[in-house]
């Protein structure tokens, strides 16, 4: 099969499933990473079809996401409230993950007094605790992201089995009635894999991720045991994490 009939039949893919990976790409058609890579670029200057973080995506489906430096100028003072909240719940001795979230990047800063352990993919949340001497930092591997300052991939996953958490502090690009959304494939992954090594799973989000679908359902909402926000929300998103079982905390109450 040459290249133009691949991409002809990876479009007929993209209609019926919005989304295409490397991976698929390799299992189905028989081609090599490279050549896989180089499908994606040729695709890319197709207008309906836009390049992802390790695909392909319909233009029509895939919504774009701030990138981290322009999310982590955004509700700076909102952040720091649900920061602090977060930080609260934290007891000493308490072993910890840390999201990669322009959010749970503030709970870094509320934990420099505490004797806790603390894992993370994120650069910046490992180099600012690196000023604490109470703290343990785990930083896990994996390729560096350059963008948002993260270690992902394979390995970076794999390496979550290695540990238990008793609480785990997470973000999101939008959260619904049918769940928790991200902007990247990977993500979902990454999530899905981090909450099975949890005891207690809290997500962390603001006002503006209410009601907002993004590219991808990572997780469901009865995986969260508790959501911090920071305003009292809608009743019908409100009573449906309360069915779910999840507690849900406002930040800007004492």
């Amino acid at each position: 099969m040459n290249q133009e009939e691949r991409l002809i039949r990876v479009l007929n893919y993209l209609e019926m499933h919005k989304t295409m990976n490397i991976k698929q790409m390799c299992e189905i058609f028989h081609i090599s990473r490279d050549t896989a890579r180089r499908d994606i670029v040729k695709l890319s200057k197709n207008k309906a079809i836009v390049r992802t973080y390790g695909g392909v995506a319909l233009a029509t489906f895939h919504k774009k996401i701030d990138t981290y430096q322009e999310r982590s100028q955004t509700e700076l003072e909102t952040k720091k409230s649900i920061g602090m909240k977060a930080a609260n719940m934290i007891a000493n001795n308490d072993m910890i993950y840390l999201d990669v979230s322009t959010t749970v990047n503030f709970v870094a800063q509320y934990l420099q007094s505490k004797n806790v352990t603390i894992v993370t993919n994120s650069i910046d949340t490992a180099y600012m605790l690196a000023q604490s001497a109470d703290t343990t930092i785990h930083l896990l591997g994996g390729t560096l992201n350059k963008v948002s300052r993260h270690t992902t991939g394979t390995s970076t996953t794999e390496k979550l089995k290695d540990y238990h958490f008793d609480k785990v502090f997470i973000g999101t690009a939008g959260i619904t009635e049918d769940g928790i959304y991200y902007g990247f494939e990977e993500d979902i992954y990454f999530k899905r894999e981090l909450i099975k090594h949890a005891d207690q799973v809290i997500l962390m989000a603001d006002h503006t991720k209410w009601n907002q679908r993004r590219n991808y359902m990572g997780l469901t909402l009865e995986s969260i045991d508790t959501f911090i926000t920071n305003q009292v929300m809608s009743n019908d998103l409100y009573n449906t994490l309360k069915e779910n079982g999840v507690e849900v905390v406002i930040a800007s109450e004492d």
